[in-house]
């Protein structure tokens, strides 16, 4: 049989060092996911009571060898049936066998068709390395002489040993590829998880490595997602994770949830694995509890991959059209479009670096007002250099309904940066907070300069008509009249707010040296329109040979930056 999952649109722009995707289908044999370890193969402790090994430790502390196991008991009977009081052994691959002490918070009773969690432990004086093979139930009476023993039940546990941070787990069905689906049989065999993401970010603690799982619950019940957490092995050393989203609520049946992990480790591409780890607890006699972690199974990662591989399987974006988002996003909501229409390359004033200008159009198709989305954007390039985009100053809050609001991002980039290949990802740094988590990428490049010049402001449209040049001389100076015709029109129903950009004009000599200048707003009291706009400025000299720049300005974190529309002699 196969499970075939939902396909979400989720394509990630990963760090240089290491491109990890998801697999293009979620399809995958249940069988093969949900595959038993020999621990979970039933076994009859009693004629009602059934047996399940969920834990098997033998891990080396400072203080020697912890060995712990952790076992489930299932009451099939109809009435309240009490724990068998039996002795609890495990068994060394060379014959030792070591009595496990029984945890102080153990249950003694399993109610009708439940199941009872139990827990064992012991601290052995040993310092070599070795291996557990068995598991045992024993029935002794210590009431006679000589002492009578009677063997129960015996499970393999070989395959299921954990030996701590370091340790490999033997079971060939506990190590995964990377974007291979899983269960976790032991914690909850209903779940199906998919690796997603693996990516670098900086939080408020340091630079952490995300890894980020989608979650499916293929059964017909509500479950909840069991407790776990990821730990980042490299050649040297193993780095603790932890979970960060803390939505605790059931999966309902066929629904999806990405989970979301950190790691502490600031270079991702020096993790070789990943371990997903839970944690147990023993209770002494005194009540002292003992918090101890089993790995459950281990994500090997590819030792790298090509940026160019990666943006040459990302889908070329179509100019103005709604970007296709992953579903399972909670920050774009569903009546709400959002395109991007331009993406332009400007030039500083200083001469400093580049800046891309992407203008993106954010429509709300339903009847009612939506909240403003506060998504981020992130271009990155060929070289696997990746740039994050500052959105404009702004004070809307709320988009009307039917009414386009056009916003920019700018994107500084190197002055040897031409935008010919490049990758836009849009984020949502909202919904899991501080972690930035991808919910759309693409495709594209910055476009190319054309004669067609109405269109270079969108959305207005703009056409100079004409533009004229005067003087007058008095006492010594000369004060220099510019006068521009221009058509000032919207493309569309839409709207902008006062920091969008503005159209600015350079009046310059022979030699590029700039005379005189005016930056004029689209909006506001004192904005665009169409007719006859002047301005002046003075010289204390006369010029003959003056010429006119147009430009496209926009404001920067670094300054101005402005993109030459056209130059009039």
């Amino acid at each position: 049989m196969k499970t075939n999952w939902k396909k979400s649109l989720i394509i990630l722009i990963l760090s240089a060092a290491l491109l990890i995707l998801p697999s293009a289908t979620f399809h995958a044999i249940a069988e093969e996911a949900g595959a038993l370890s020999p621990g979970a193969i039933g076994y009859h402790l009693t004629d009602s009571i059934k047996v399940e090994v969920k834990s098997i430790l033998n891990e080396q502390t400072a203080e020697g060898t912890r060995l712990a196991a952790v076992i489930r008991l299932y009451n099939e009977g109809a009435r309240l049936d009490r724990v068998p009081d039996y002795e609890i052994r495990v068994k060394s691959e060379e014959g030792m066998i070591y009595i496990l002490r029984p945890s102080a918070a153990n249950a003694k009773n399993i109610q009708p068709k439940a199941t009872v969690e139990l827990s064992y432990m012991i601290m052995v004086d040993r310092f070599d390395t070795f291996s557990l093979s068995e598991i045992s139930w024993h029935e002794v009476d210590e009431y006679v002489y000589p002492k009578q023993e009677k063997q129960i039940l015996t499970i393999p546990v070989s395959s299921m040993e954990w030996k701590g941070q370091n340790g490999v787990l033997a079971d060939p069905a506990a190590n995964k590829k990377w974007a291979e689906l899983f269960t976790l049989p032991i914690l909850s065999a209903s779940i199906e998880f998919l690796p997603v993401s693996l990516v670098q970010q900086t939080t408020p603690q340091g630079v952490s490595t995300i890894v980020g799982l989608l979650a499916r619950n293929k059964s017909n019940s509500d479950q909840l997602i069991p407790d776990f957490h990821f730990d980042g092995k490299t050649s040297k050393k193993v780095y603790i994770g932890k979970r960060l989203d803390q939505e605790t609520d059931a999966l309902k049946p066929g629904e999806q949830r990405y989970l979301y992990f950190s790691i502490p480790i600031g270079n991702m591409s020096e993790l070789k694995s990943l371990n997903i780890v839970s944690q147990e607890e023993f209770t002494a006699d005194d009540k002292t509890k003992t918090k101890f972690s089993i790995g459950r199974l281990t994500i090997n990662l590819p030792s790298g991959s090509s940026t160019l591989s990666y943006l040459n399987q990302l889908m070329p974006y179509e100019w103005n059209k709604p970007i296709r988002f992953d579903p399972l996003n909670k920050l774009i909501q569903p009546g709400v479009d959002i395109s991007m229409v331009d993406l332009r390359m400007h030039e500083s004033s200083g001469g400093g670096f580049k800046a891309a200008v992407a203008k993106f159009k954010l429509q709300n198709r339903s009847n009612n007002p939506l909240p403003v989305p506060r998504f981020q954007a992130v271009l990155m390039n060929s070289s696997g250099s990746k740039f994050t985009g500052t959105i404009q100053h702004t004070d809307v809050e709320t988009l009307i309904p039917n009414v386009s609001y056009i916003l920019y991002y700018s994107f500084i980039l190197p002055n040897t940066e031409t935008g010919s290949s490049l990758a836009m990802e849009i984020l949502d740094g909202e919904t899991f907070a501080p972690i930035n988590v991808s919910i759309a990428a693409f495709k594209t490049q910055v476009r190319e300069e054309t004669s067609e010049k109405t269109n270079a402001f969108y959305p207005f449209r703009v056409n100079l008509n004409n533009w004229k040049l005067g003087y007058n001389y008095m006492q010594g100076n000369y004060t220099y009249n510019v006068i521009l015709d221009l058509d000032i029109s919207l493309q569309e129903e839409a709207v902008v707010d006062q920091s969008f950009s503005k159209l600015k004009v350079e009046v310059v000599d022979s030699k590029g040296k700039i005379m005189g200048t005016k930056a004029f707003s689209f909006t506001g009291d004192n904005r665009l329109v169409s007719g006859t706009q002047a301005f002046s400025f003075s010289l204390d000299r006369q010029e003959f040979s003056l010429s006119l720049r147009v430009y496209e300005s926009i404001d920067t974190p670094f300054g101005e930056a402005k993109r030459l529309i056209q130059t009039l002699k």
